[in-house]
């Protein structure tokens, strides 16, 4: 449910709360609240604790992204979800020191809040670390409202952040480090794989002990682990595909061009005849200055009818984002997520050849993966039979 609890900006990056933090905050008054303090000074006390908590994931989160910046790999935003937050990057590095960089800065901002934390912890408790570094005093004073157990929170909470993250459980940050490092020796393919294989392993086991354990968390951890690295690998695997072809192989030949002076209602004839959905439009000196996409069609026709001229509705060509032929469709997939648009121009020393939409990728993407999987199973020598049957395929 694309719907939020709040939603602010910082540093140029959205941050959206989903809507079930409120589980979050419900959770920490119930906790506290059943605690020495009493259910309105535990309840106050508790939904503090959770927002501290909280504001340490989005400063992690913001690591990540502020480090991506630097790289010039922008974020769509922030999302703030009960078992943790996530930086929506417009797209991950696949050169393996850049990753590393952008993926340790998450743990390290933990480390540097808990760094920042211990002295002022050291000053309210007298200078002692008693009751500081043990955990059993942690756990026994965490309930009990003060300032020096607040602090001390926070100093154990984003310990505990650091090191769980770090976890080579794909896609956790310990896994994507895992991920870059295998990148070095392996191809990038192959070493999401991996770290996918080594993730769902971890994530199995995290499972059993949430089920023997009664946490629930970790059960919800487990399942965002393996389902994460899963959906993560079929992107990597994706992106392998379309790099190997051009943008020139996703232009449709023949495609049709309209004329800004064109009514829409000739559109209407051409999609019936066709499977042409978005239509590159030129003026009347042949001059490419815009693009018909089939959204703006369909508004078009039921705002203001098939009487309306396709100028009154084409995305104007300056919105458009351009690439050259050469440019791999992999790219050319990353730019139109960058931008926001379904459509790219392909121009050729400033002539347009034509358009590629997200259907024309999707339709390369299917025909050459289904005919280069046909290619692979084909050049699998012949399977064993009876007792030395074995499983012969390569998964590169």
């Amino acid at each position: 449910m694309n719907w939020y609890l709040a939603e602010f900006r910082l540093f140029g990056i959205d941050v959206k709360v989903h809507w079930s933090f409120v589980l979050v905050l419900a959770f920490g008054a119930f906790l506290y609240g059943s605690g020495p303090a009493g259910w309105l000074v535990g309840s106050l006390y508790g939904v503090l604790s959770m927002l501290l908590l909280f504001g340490s994931v989005t400063l992690h989160e913001y690591g990540h992204a502020l480090t991506a910046r630097r790289f010039g790999v922008g974020t769509r935003s922030i999302l703030l979800l009960p078992i943790g937050g996530v930086a929506n990057l417009e797209r991950i590095p696949e050169k393996p020191s850049q990753e590393l960089a952008i993926v340790a800065a998450g743990p390290l901002i933990n480390v540097i809040i808990a760094l920042a934390m211990a002295p002022v912890a050291l000053l309210l408790n007298g200078g002692s670390p008693a009751g500081i570094l043990s955990m059993n005093a942690v756990g026994a004073n965490i309930q009990n409202p003060g300032l020096l157990n607040l602090v001390v929170f926070v100093l154990s909470t984003n310990v505990l952040l650091a090191l769980f993250n770090l976890l080579p459980a794909f896609p956790l940050d310990g896994g994507r480090l895992l991920r870059a490092l295998l990148a070095y020796v392996m191809p990038y393919t192959r070493a999401t794989r991996t770290a996918v294989v080594v993730g769902r392993l971890l994530a199995v086991l995290m499972a059993i002990y949430g089920i023997f354990s009664g946490a629930i968390g970790l059960l919800l951890i487990a399942f965002f682990v393996y389902v994460g690295g899963s959906a993560e690998l079929e992107s990597v695997s994706n992106r392998a595909v379309l790099r190997q072809f051009k943008a020139a192989r996703a232009l449709t030949p023949g495609a049709t061009s309209l004329y800004t002076s064109e009514r829409i209602e000739r559109v209407v004839e051409l999609l019936m005849r066709s499977y042409q959905t978005d239509f590159p439009v030129r003026d009347l000196s042949g001059r490419f200055v815009g693009v018909l996409t089939r959204p703006n069609l369909i508004n078009a026709l039921r705002d203001t009818g098939p009487e309306t001229r396709v100028v009154d509705v084409m995305q104007p060509a300056g919105e458009i984002p351009v690439c050259s032929p050469e440019t791999d469709l992999a790219t050319v997939w990353e730019q139109m997520g960058q931008s926001g648009s379904r459509v790219i121009a392909v121009t050729d020393h400033g002539q347009v050849l034509g358009i590629i939409t997200a259907d024309d990728i999707s339709e390369v993407f299917q025909v050459m993966s289904a005919a280069m999987a046909g290619t692979d199973q084909r050049s699998q020598p012949p399977a064993a039979t009876g007792s030395d049957a074995q499983e012969t395929r390569k998964y590169v």
